[in-house]
């Protein structure tokens, strides 16, 4: 029987690891940019098709090999031809998803993982109908056997997660590309920076060997799956650009930024006197009838007005509706920042809201799933799309840090990752979380790196340091 078919089914697999290794060291060409602007991280989106090479080669193999058989006269061929033609319609399958919808990647590597399946079996069928009709089930597929063995070995190395997480450096993103809002017009060159982490694989310690910035640390016992983890990271994202949105347009005089409207109470401690009376998701608007639309606006009144033990007429929204109830409270003993005080025995925080008079449109690239990283860097091209002329003066700037509802910089992780990632770039200058010089230092230390606090300060700095008198 003719097994010529089998070549694609080597060749995809072959290809299938080509592309494991690349997404792993994807960040690598990542300085590469085209004369437009376009950078790495947006040409990744278009690569996402060379997936489809893979069932493209596993499907124009199961069809030769269907081919074969028809010109065959071997009794036994309906199974064999019947394997076959699944192959190719599952490889088709994917083709046409990858051509559709290519970001899909949990969908796409199930087609792929199925189409996979589906060739070792004809691996394994074609092999043992090849040595002869008699008998033939009594026959080891050996060469299938060796090749699935060898698979298993390289998607083991280059896949299979351990018991350790892994970060390396990832890639800029141009910020002014990123994000457009709504009449304004991109001016400077601001660009986020991201890191990869992820669960390590055995390949990681190999790429560590050869490549700078690989970090590893063993994996919490407590962590959250990783469909759970890419949820919450795709949250933050989502809070991020809302945040930066709303202070950007506050610092140009648009909007009033982020206020509280009211205090959310997150969760109830086990000795709290308000157990079946408050609940968590609740928003404190009323103490004794005050309005109180903070958390410190609360502390104070519940300082100056309430004694331990005495019982508050509270005003708050549930479901969408207001309620007027009485809450007891307990004593807290003093501390060492604290007097001792009336309290409800609850974990709160300001029911925050975005004020974003405009429209901001986001561009979605595969390589930026999530995270508040962006958040600094994201709130000063917003500023600087709305402030002619722009607020850059005349610096490439890169920055990392989350933006905070007071205009603050909050820490973020994997920085000497980062300020590898930008030192491979044309950025003049890179602002990081004051506390988090040193770690950024470490990773580049021929960077010109500015710590900072707020998201004033890069403002300031920028006004006060023209890149024309700056050798």
């Amino acid at each position: 029987m003719n097994n010529r078919h089998f070549r694609y089914y080597y060749a995809g697999m072959i290809f299938m690891f080509v592309v494991i290794v690349f997404v792993e060291l994807i960040w690598l060409p990542a300085p590469v940019h085209t004369a437009s602007g376009r950078l790495w991280i947006e040409m990744i989106d278009s690569l996402l098709y060379g997936l489809a090479i893979i069932p493209l080669l596993w499907g124009a193999g199961a069809v030769r090999g269907v081919i074969s058989l028809l010109k065959t006269h071997w009794g036994g061929k309906k199974l064999l031809l019947a394997l076959r033609s699944l192959t190719g319609a599952v490889n088709a399958a994917a083709i046409c998803y990858i051509a559709v919808n290519p970001a899909k990647l949990i969908i796409v590597i199930g087609l792929i993982a199925a189409g996979l399946l589906l060739v070792f079996a004809d691996l394994f069928g074609g092999e043992i109908a090849a040595k002869g009709a008699r008998g033939w089930r009594r026959l080891l597929p050996v060469k299938g056997l060796v090749t699935l063995a060898a698979a298993i070995l390289l998607l083991a190395a280059l896949a299979y997660p351990t018991n350790y997480r892994v970060t390396y450096p990832a890639m800029t993103i141009a910020m002014n590309r990123y994000a457009h809002v709504e009449g304004g017009t991109p001016n400077g060159s601001v660009s986020g920076v991201l890191v990869f982490e992820r669960p390590a694989v055995l390949a990681d310690w190999l790429y560590a060997k050869l490549l700078p910035e690989y970090t590893f640390e063993r994996k919490s016992e407590n962590e959250p799956p990783l469909t759970e983890a890419y949820t919450q990271v795709v949250e933050m994202k989502t809070d991020a650009n809302s945040v930066a949105s709303a202070i950007a347009m506050q610092k140009v005089g648009l909007g009033k930024g982020m206020t509280s409207e009211g205090i959310l109470v997150m969760a109830l401690a086990k000795d709290s006197v308000v157990q079946n009376i408050v609940q968590p998701g609740d928003i404190i608007i009323r103490l004794n009838g005050k309005s109180v639309a903070t958390i410190e606006e609360m502390t104070a009144i519940m300082a100056q007005q309430v004694k331990p033990g005495d019982a508050v007429t509270v005003g708050l929204r549930r479901n969408g509706e207001e309620l007027e109830l009485e809450v007891p409270t307990r004593r807290a003993e003093a501390s060492d920042t604290l007097p001792e005080r009336a309290v409800f025995g609850v974990s709160v925080s300001n029911d925050l809201h975005a004020d974003i008079p405009r429209s901001v449109h986001y561009n979605s690239y595969i390589a930026h799933l999530g995270g508040p990283s962006h958040g600094a860097m994201l709130t000063l091209a917003l500023i600087d799309q709305l402030t002619p002329g722009g607020v850059t003066n005349g610096w490439r700037v890169a920055g990392t840090g989350t933006i905070e509802a007071d205009g603050s910089i909050g820490l973020v992780g994997g920085v000497p990752q980062k300020a590898y990632a930008v030192s491979r770039t044309d950025a003049d200058v890179f602002f990081v979380p004051a506390e988090l010089e040193a770690e950024a230092r470490s990773g580049a230390p021929k960077l010109r790196i500015v710590p900072v606090q707020k998201i004033d300060d890069v403002l300031d700095w920028l006004k006060q340091h023209p890149r024309s008198n700056t050798p």
